[in-house]
């Protein structure tokens, strides 16, 4: 039996070579991680795609304007974004949750070193494609997103260029989804769990609403940006999936550029706000709309100025003293005393009414004041309403026709009865 000597080579490797080879192991094995993080994250901007893809609101598309024939206008380079909160979403039913706050513009970038937060309250009534005026919150309910931005664009003449439509659950969801998530408003800063802003938001007034609403989405413009989008895909993909079940968005916010305007609005920066005013009567509940505050309020928008000032100068008393001083009143002596006219002038001008004349009723045999009004002029009807609180709760009195003066209308009557005679 042969044998056959073995061999065994004892070439040793040059250290250089061996490092040259572990480098391109590593450098192999990170590229590889490389390409299925790149691809993780194409995946992940697809399935945004997809997920946030809106229909087309064609109100921003068309660009109309019934009351404006130059169109809405807003400042260069400023973007100017509706905000609405609504009721839960229910995919059952087909017309869209109603309003549960006001709706707000909001307006950043361009000239503004502060976004403007405009709140126009659910209630405001608005002309409709050019029709009868209704709350807001009817037009919205009547035809979603696309007629709210319409109705808006015709009522303020401001360029609108995005609008976003959230139920009440997409903010806690959203909260849940990418904690923790600071949230910070006038009473200072925590970290709320979804249940506890869910609660804040049911039991707040529209103030307290739009605080909680900038604060929230503040706080994940903070959070949910290109690193968190990185280091956490799972909850990068959490964050599309409620976005896509409660938050509904124009044609320009696909994907995710409704990240990049949260991220735009995330910086701690106090906010320029004011809201709509309105004046209520309390003899009938009328709302009624201040058309030349907001005239101005929308001026503010159109032109990239602050609201601040206007908010300080022109509160509602204010306004309800520009009606009662733009109203014409005369005055009757209806009770037979003499001189008792003239006494009524004095009280009503020290007032601020303006008189325009006083004289003597058909008849002296009135036992109680009565103040007549138009009936559908709800601007005299707040005058009125004041008018009768000055005279101690003198009865109001609706006409169809405006009360009438020697041959002349004038919006507001007071036929005096003897309850304010002297004695």
């Amino acid at each position: 039996m042969s044998s056959r000597a073995l061999n065994f080579s004892t070439t040793r490797v040059p250290p250089g070579r061996r490092t040259f080879r572990v480098v391109g192991i590593v450098l192999s094995i990170v590229a590889t991680l490389v390409l299925i993080w790149a691809v993780g994250l194409a995946l992940l901007w697809g399935f945004s795609w997809l997920r946030l893809g809106p229909d087309d609101l064609p109100a921003l598309r068309d660009e109309l304007s019934i009351l404006d024939p130059d169109g809405p206008t807003a400042p260069q380079d400023a973007t100017t974004l509706v905000v609405a909160m609504t009721g839960p979403v229910d995919p059952t039913v087909p017309r869209p949750p109603e309003l549960i706050g006001p709706v707000v513009m909001v307006q950043y970038g361009g000239p503004r070193e502060e976004p403007a937060v405009l709140s126009l309250p659910g209630d405001l009534p608005v002309e409709v494609d050019g029709q009868e005026a209704v709350p807001i919150a009817e037009a919205q309910r009547a035809g979603g997103l696309d007629l709210l931005v319409r109705t808006l664009a015709d009522y303020s003449g401001v360029r609108i260029d995005h609008a976003v439509s959230l139920s009440i659950d997409a903010l806690p969801e959203l909260l849940d989804a990418a904690a923790p998530v600071e949230v910070c408003d006038t009473h200072g800063c925590s970290t709320p769990t979804g249940d506890e802003l869910r609660r804040s938001l049911e039991t707040a007034n529209d103030e307290e609403l739009v605080e909680l609403i900038a604060g929230a989405a503040r706080g994940l413009g903070q959070r949910v940006d290109g690193r968190f989008a990185v280091t956490s895909p799972l909850a990068t993909r959490r964050v599309i999936e409620v976005v896509s079940a409660e938050v509904f968005t124009d044609v320009g916010l696909r994907g995710l550029s409704l990240l990049e305007v949260a991220g735009a609005l995330a910086d701690p920066v106090a906010l320029d706000r004011d809201t709509i005013p309105l004046v209520v009567s309390p003899e009938t509940g009328t709302i009624v709309p201040l058309v030349e505050p907001a005239a101005v309020r929308f001026q503010h928008l159109q032109d990239g100025s602050t609201l601040r000032a206007t908010a300080e100068t022109a509160g509602t008393a204010d306004l309800e003293a520009d009606m009662v001083g733009a109203a014409e009143v005369a005055v009757l002596n209806g009770a037979g005393v003499d001189g008792l006219a003239g006494q009524v002038q004095v009280q009503l001008e020290t007032a601020g009414f303006s008189v325009v004349g006083t004289g003597n009723a058909a008849s002296f045999d009135r036992t109680d004041t009565v103040i007549s009004y138009k009936v559908d002029d709800p601007r005299m009807e707040i005058a009125a309403v004041e008018l009768a609180e000055t005279l101690d709760g003198a009865t109001l009195e609706a006409l169809e026709q405006n009360p009438r003066f020697e041959d002349d209308a004038v919006d507001l009557l007071v036929t005096i009865g003897e309850d304010r005679a002297p004695g």
